[in-house]
């Protein structure tokens, strides 16, 4: 599959000087809109919050009645301190592209569309294939509201998605997702009772009741999933007592804690061994337990069915092996299109480092090899 390398890269450079810092994707959105009509399609521009587009286009390249959906965000968190360059005037030095979201994930971005123009421009395809989809979505690194948007519409009816996030290669995430962890945040609220501090027994301290539980974390009872093993957790946030200082026990008290779980768990399981851990602490104080956004359901690839195994044969084709599979920590948008939406889906995207991090990177000579694997990825898919 023949990639135009030098439209990839300077693509890439362009929209990484774009700053699209979410909330704020909607420039970035209407660059990769243009590119779209360059490649003479026609964008659909699905505003899922003001100011915040989704953008789709989808090429007719055969009877086949299935779609493949290539598809990628367009938000990057906020800048990091102690960048060593301008994060948002790319630089190519020693064979990587620095800037921000350069690999978290512009780069993948690009490369589908890179992958896109390829089949568009292979005039011996068409008529063969199918519709071969794209979509660049909203607040990935927010609460999910684009890949969710795009649920709503005929991309979430798509026979499988080519999420080109940063996995496959060397860096954060050498492997290719066999599927991910899903998340539950827990938002409790402890209630007690207020009295004079010299006079605790008058009350029920509601600080004490969430330290309990908040010590007692270690016996959440974790479902073992026989690949994944456990979940885990984290306290992000305590908050109780005076705002003014006060001589008062405390009546209220507020916990957050995150909780990652692994195919076998759902938000009710989760809220289940959370009510277990409270019951077994026998508090004096009552407590509430809440399940506030966002929340992701994990989901499992499945490597025998028709999508994985067009993507095995494109990554052995063009890469010379087949692809290394192995469950991955984390949330991306995969738990909405999988779990939520049902779709099969392959996370895969060029390698580099620095996510989230000052003097983020992609490695250059990872472009082409993705976009070539992604276009014939959905070629084997339909032809063989």
């Amino acid at each position: 599959m023949q990639i135009d390398q030098a439209y990839l890269l300077a693509t890439l450079q362009q929209a990484v000087a774009i700053p699209s810092v979410l909330p704020r994707e909607e420039a970035l959105a209407a660059f990769v809109a243009d590119e779209l009509r360059n490649l003479g399609l026609e964008p659909e521009w699905d505003e899922v919050a003001p100011g915040r587009p989704n953008v789709y286009a989808a090429a007719e390249l055969g009877s086949a009645e299935e779609m493949l959906l290539l598809t990628g965000h367009l938000d990057t968190v906020d800048v990091a301190a102690n960048w060593e360059t301008d994060p948002f005037a790319p630089v190519v030095r020693d064979g990587k592209l620095y800037g921000l979201g350069a690999y978290d994930m512009k780069s993948g971005l690009i490369c589908a569309l890179a992958a896109l123009k390829a089949l568009l421009a292979d005039r011996s395809l068409h008529g063969k294939l199918g519709r071969i989809a794209f979509a660049a979505t909203v607040d990935e690194e927010g609460l999910g509201l684009g890949a969710r948007a795009l649920l709503n519409t005929e991309y979430g009816r798509s026979a499988g998605v080519f999420l080109t996030e940063p996995f496959g290669f060397d860096g954060l995430a050498d492997a290719v997702p066999l599927g991910m962890t899903g998340k539950v945040l827990y938002r409790l609220v402890v209630e007690g009772k207020m009295a004079h501090g010299f006079h605790p027994e008058r009350g029920r301290n509601a600080v004490e009741a969430a330290a309990r539980i908040v010590a007692a974390l270690g016996d959440l009872p974790l479902y073992q999933h026989p690949d994944y093993g456990r979940g885990n957790y984290s306290t992000l946030k305590f908050e109780g007592g005076y705002r003014e200082y006060a001589i008062v026990v405390p009546e209220r008290c507020e916990v957050i804690i995150t909780r990652l779980t692994v195919p076998g768990e759902s938000r009710d399981s989760a809220v289940a061994d959370m009510q277990q851990l409270i019951d077994s602490l026998d508090l004096d104080c009552r407590v509430s337990i809440e399940t506030p956004p966002p929340f992701y359901a994990p989901f499992e690839l499945d490597t025998t069915g028709r999508l994985a195994r067009s993507f095995v044969a494109a990554h052995e084709a063009v890469l010379g092996q087949a692809p290394r599979f192995a469950f991955a920590r984390g949330i991306t948008d995969a738990n909405i299109y999988g779990a939520e939406g049902g779709m099969p889906t392959i996370l895969f995207g060029p390698g580099g480092d620095g996510a989230h991090e000052c003097n983020e990177y992609v490695k250059i000579a990872t472009l082409e090899p993705v976009a070539a694997t992604l276009a014939q990825s959905c070629v084997a898919f339909f032809t063989a």
